[in-house]
């Protein structure tokens, strides 16, 4: 065999043999809150890693229309955690001819710091805590709110599985206090940079009022070596149960990016010539 026919079969068995990995593209495994599922994973950034992040969730429910949209630049500024700030506007219309309402209903920070790595039979484990501040126009905020959750990841061989667990702090007018938990999991698809995403998310509240539920399935796939697009589909099954039909759309954009001045790239030695 001459030397091109080997490198052309040398070629086509590391095709079939699977995809090589490269640096950038395994964001798309990612479990991010809202982009499309409400559960994240356990793991941060990397180091010095930044991200931005833009999506939308459209609800369409009987009689009524509503979009959410936001936009949250996050950072991996410390070893194994990150920080993060967002902005969410929306807007509604209730039907029947009523008046449409809007505002920016919230600017929030969070701070996600990892605990420790998944080994053996135990998950990786994170927490998380949340603060948004009160909002502007008829949709905003009344109040501050907080809320605080431990998170969960273990993985399956390619299966992985996501717990959340927390208690989320608001006043009466945006709700009042809650518990939250959620249980996801995510899947890669073949070789194609891409992975489904599922999940049951719930608040229930803690004095008065209806528990609030969720169930959502999406997709997340790789668009480029530092983007991702997400899609969903999600809806509230206590809506359901009370007669209200309802769906919600879920899509948005995710790119990776650093900063060269905030990274250490060592000196490259200028030899002497001899």
């Amino acid at each position: 065999m001459s030397g091109d026919r080997r490198l052309v079969a040398l070629a086509i068995g590391l095709a079939l043999a699977g995809p090589i990995p490269l640096a950038g593209q395994e964001d798309f495994r990612a479990a991010d809150a809202d982009r499309p599922i409400l559960v994240e994973d356990a793991i941060p950034l990397k180091l010095r890693e930044w991200e931005l992040e833009v999506g939308s969730r459209g609800i369409l429910g009987e009689g009524e229309r509503g979009l959410l949209a936001i936009i949250e630049l996050k950072a991996g500024l410390f070893r194994n955690g990150q920080v993060g700030i967002e902005a969410e506007a929306g807007l509604e219309h209730p039907g029947e001819g009523g008046p449409s309402r809007g505002g920016l209903e919230t600017l929030g920070a969070h701070l996600f710091y990892h605990l420790r790595r998944e080994t053996g039979g135990l998950p990786a484990l994170a927490v998380r805590a949340d603060v948004g501040t009160p909002g502007v126009g008829a949709l905003g905020r009344e109040d501050w709110g907080a809320r605080v959750k431990t998170i969960a990841t273990r993985s399956f061989d390619r299966l992985r599985l996501h717990g959340n667990a927390g208690y989320g702090v608001a006043s009466d007018g945006d709700g009042g206090d809650f518990w939250l938990a959620g249980l996801a999991f995510d899947y890669p698809i073949g070789l194609f940079s891409r992975a489904i995403l599922g999940d049951v998310y719930v608040e229930i509240p803690a004095d008065e009022g209806r528990t609030r539920v969720w169930a959502e399935l999406g997709t997340r796939m790789q668009v480029g070596n530092w983007s991702v697009l997400d899609l969903g589909l999600a809806t509230r099954l206590d809506r359901w149960e009370a007669g209200e039909a309802n769906v919600e759309l879920v899509i948005g954009l995710s790119r990776v990016f650093g900063i060269p001045a905030l990274v250490e790239v060592p000196r490259y030695p200028n030899p002497a010539i001899r």
